[in-house]
C-alpha cells in the first residue's frame, strides 16, 4: 500500500469528501416537491387512507392541473424562483489536504489490490487481489455448496426465473394481492438488465488464523423481490416462535424478568455457517409441512400454502451469483443475500426447537435465539453426574438437525451475547455493553461532508443505547465518558459536542423513564407532525444554502406570506391542507465505502477472475 494509506482509509468507510461543485440544477428537485405539495392539497378534498402496504410500486400520478387552486400554484412558482435564485454552481472546498487528494485519486485507480470493509465493523482492510480471488474461490470450490456455469448458462437461467415467476403470479393471481403483483412484475422485469448476486467477502481479522465471510449483494437480482415477498409472509411465524427476540433492546427486556435459580448458569451456542449448512431440501420439506398443516392454516390466515411453498421453491433453490467474471448457482444451504433468507433460518431451526426445548424445559429457564446464536439460562437437576449427562444430551439433541453443526461454551457465570456482556448477579441477570477487542472507533470525523445532525443522532443513539443495555449507573457513567473521549479523539470539539450530550443525556432519562403506552403515544404524534410536513430533497453540499434560509423562503412565500391567507386555508370548500411546516431532507453524497466499493469487480481495470483461477 502507498505510504499514508491510513490517512485515509483513517477517516472510515462513512466519511465523506466535499463534492467538487454544488448542487446548482434544482428541476427534478422543484419537480419532486411540486408534487408532494400538489397531493397534500389534492387529498385534503378527497381523503383516503393512503397508508402503503409493505410492497408497493411508488406511484407517479399526479393531480389533475384543474383541480389545484391557483394560488397554491402562483404561490410554488414564486418560491422556485427564490431557490433556483440562491442555489447556484459553486466550486467545493475539499475537506482532505493536497496530499491526501493525490493519494484518494491513486487508490482508486490502483488495480493490484482491493480495498474493502472487514466483518464485525472492525475498520477497513487492503489486499492483493490475487489473495482475494484466492480466497473467493476457497468457498465457491466447494462442489457440494456452488457449481460454476458459463455466462450463457447463468443468462439462460436468468430468463427462465423470470418466466417462472410471472408463470407464479399468473397461477396463484387470486391469492396475491395487486400491490404485491405490482411490485413482483415491475421489480423482476427491471432486474433483468442485470439479474445476479455479486459475491464478495468480509475478512474476519479478529479470527487466528483470518478467515473470510462469504456475502451476496442480492438486491437487483431476479428473484429479489419475489424474495421480499416471501419475507413478508413467513415474518409472521418466526417471530410467533418462542425463542425469537427483535433486537438487544427487546433481549434486555426479557432478561430484566428472569429470577435466576439457585446454581443457574448461562450458556450460548452459534451455529457453524448456518446458512451453507442448512440442506435446502431438508429445510423445504420441514416448512412445507408447518405450512401445510391445519393447525397453522387455522392460525394463520395471511397466506395460501402452496402459493408460498412454490414461490419459496423458486427462491431457494435458484441463487445465480457472479464474481467478477465467474458465474455460480448454489447447490445447497440457505439462498444467500435473499431477502427471506433470515426467516426461513430462523422458522427452520425454530421448528425443531419446538420439539426441542420442551424436553429439556425444566433445565431452561431461558432459551432465547438470534438467527444463529443462542442464549440459554440452565438449571442443574439432580445429581452433578446426571446434570451432566441431561447437558450432554441436550447438546447432542441440538446438533441433531439434518447436519446442522452448533458449538457450546460452557455454563459459566458470565457471556459475551449480541452486543452484550451478559451476568449472573445473586438472583438477578445484569448486563453492560460488549466492545470487541479489536474496535477502532472510527466514528465520521468533524469535517465530513455530512448533512447537519447526523453527528447530534450520533450521540444521542448512543447515549440511549448506553442507558437501556447497561444495568449499574456507575456503568452508564463510565461509558458516557469513555464515548465522549473517543468523539474527542476523532476530532470532534469538548464545545460542540458537550451541549449535545447535556441534551442526549436528559432525553434518555426521559425515555426510561416513559411507559410503552406513553412512547406509542408520542410516536403516534410524531406520526401526524410528519403527515403534515413537505420534504424538499436535495443533495447536501456544505457550500450550499443552508437548510434554514430553504425553510425560511417557504414560510415567507408558501405558508404564511405577510397579508395573505395562510396555505393550510387554500384547499377548495375549506378544506384543511394538512401543511404546516417543511422539512429539508439532505441526501448524502458519495462516502469512501462507495468511491472504494468492491462488490463488481467485474468493472475494474487489470486481471479478469477467470485469468487468475485458470492460469
Amino acid at each position: 500500500m502507498p505510504k499514508m494509506s491510513k490517512s485515509i482509509l483513517g477517516l472510515s468507510h462513512k466519511f465523506i469528501p466535499v463534492p467538487k461543485v454544488t448542487p446548482y440544477d434544482m428541476d427534478a428537485n422543484l419537480n419532486r416537491f411540486e408534487r408532494d405539495v400538489h397531493l397534500k392539497v389534492y387529498f385534503a378534498m378527497h381523503p383516503m387512507d393512503n397508508k402503503p402496504p409493505k410492497l408497493y410500486v411508488k406511484s407517479k400520478w399526479r393531480p389533475p392541473l384543474r383541480s389545484i387552486p391557483v394560488a397554491v400554484d402562483e404561490r410554488l412558482y414564486t418560491f422556485f424562483k427564490a431557490v433556483r435564485r440562491i442555489f447556484r454552481k459553486k466550486k467545493g472546498i475539499s475537506n482532505l489536504l493536497p496530499f491526501q487528494q493525490k493519494l484518494m485519486a491513486k487508490l482508486r485507480e490502483e488495480t493490484r489490490y482491493l480495498i474493502g470493509k472487514t466483518d464485525k465493523g472492525l475498520g477497513p482492510f487492503a489486499i492483493e487481489f490475487e489473495r482475494y480471488v484466492e480466497a473467493a474461490m476457497v468457498h465457491l470450490s466447494n462442489a457440494s455448496a456452488y457449481a460454476f456455469i458459463t455466462e450463457q448458462e447463468a443468462w439462460h437461467i436468468a430468463r427462465k426465473l423470470c418466466s417462472d415467476i410471472l408463470t407464479w403470479i399468473s397461477k396463484f393471481r387470486k391469492y396475491l394481492d395487486d400491490d404485491s403483483v405490482k411490485f413482483i412484475r415491475k421489480h423482476t422485469s427491471e432486474a433483468m438488465e442485470d439479474p445476479f448476486g455479486y459475491f464478495y467477502l468480509l475478512y474476519k481479522i479478529h479470527k487466528t488464523p483470518i478467515k473470510t465471510r462469504p456475502v451476496v449483494s442480492d438486491c437487483a437480482s431476479v428473484t429479489h423481490s419475489l424474495g421480499k415477498w416471501v419475507d413478508v409472509m413467513l415474518q409472521p411465524f418466526a417471530q410467533a416462535l418462542p425463542s425469537f427476540f427483535k433486537d438487544s433492546f427487546e433481549l434486555k427486556k426479557t432478561l430484566n424478568t428472569i429470577s435466576v435459580p439457585p446454581g443457574a448458569r448461562l450458556f450460548t451456542c452459534d451455529a457453524e455457517s448456518m446458512y451453507t449448512n442448512i440442506d435446502t431440501e431438508a429445510a423445504l420439506t420441514v416448512i412445507s409441512a408447518f405450512l401445510l398443516d391445519p393447525e397453522t392454516i387455522k392460525e394463520y390466515t395471511h397466506y395460501n400454502a402452496a402459493t408460498l411453498i412454490a414461490a419459496l421453491e423458486i427462491v431457494m433453490r435458484n441463487n445465480i451469483l457472479r464474481f467478477g467474471d465467474k458465474y455460480a448457482k448454489q447447490l445447497s444451504g440457505t439462498a444467500m443475500g435473499k431477502p427471506c433468507a433470515p426467516c426461513w433460518a430462523i422458522l427452520f431451526q425454530g421448528l425443531d426447537e419446538n420439539k426441542l426445548v420442551p424436553t429439556y424445559i425444566i433445565y431452561l429457564k431461558l432459551y432465547l435465539r438470534f438467527i444463529d446464536d443462542v442464549l440459554g439460562l440452565w438449571v442443574p437437576v439432580g445429581t452433578t453426574a446426571e446434570d451432566d449427562e441431561a447437558w450432554a444430551s441436550f447438546k447432542a439433541r441440538v446438533n441433531n438437525n439434518h447436519g446442522l453443526t452448533w458449538i457450546f461454551t460452557e455454563r459459566v457465570m458470565a457471556v459475551n451475547f449480541m452486543d452484550m456482556t451478559i451476568s449472573i448477579d445473586n438472583d438477578k441477570i445484569v448486563t453492560t455493553l460488549f466492545e470487541k477487542p479489536m474496535a477502532l472507533y472510527l466514528y465520521i470525523p468533524p469535517h465530513s461532508a455530512h448533512p447537519p445532525g447526523v453527528t447530534a443522532g450520533h450521540i444521542f443513539g448512543e447515549i440511549l443505547r448506553i442507558n437501556r443495555l447497561c444495568s449499574a449507573q456507575d456503568d452508564i457513567l463510565e461509558r458516557t465518558r469513555k464515548f465522549f473521549c473517543r468523539l474527542r479523539s476523532r476530532g470532534h470539539q469538548p464545545q460542540q459536542i458537550l451541549p449535545i450530550f447535556i441534551k442526549a443525556i436528559a432525553n434518555a432519562k426521559k425515555y426510561i423513564a416513559t411507559s410503552d403506552a406513553e412512547r406509542q403515544q408520542i410516536f403516534n404524534q410524531k406520526e401526524e407532525e410528519a403527515r403534515r410536513r413537505a420534504y424538499f430533497h436535495v443533495e447536501y453540499h456544505p457550500n450550499s444554502p443552508k437548510a434554514f434560509e430553504i425553510q425560511k423562503l417557504f414560510e415567507d412565500i408558501i405558508l404564511r406570506p405577510p397579508g395573505e391567507t395562510p396555505f393550510n386555508e387554500l384547499g377548495v370548500g375549506g378544506s384543511d391542507i394538512p401543511l404546516d411546516a417543511m422539512v429539508v431532507a439532505y441526501h448524502r453524497p458519495l462516502n469512501l465505502e462507495n468511491l472504494f466499493s468492491y462488490r463488481k469487480i467485474d468493472k475494474r481495470d487489470g486481471p479478469s477472475v477467470s485469468a487468475l483461477v485458470d492460469k
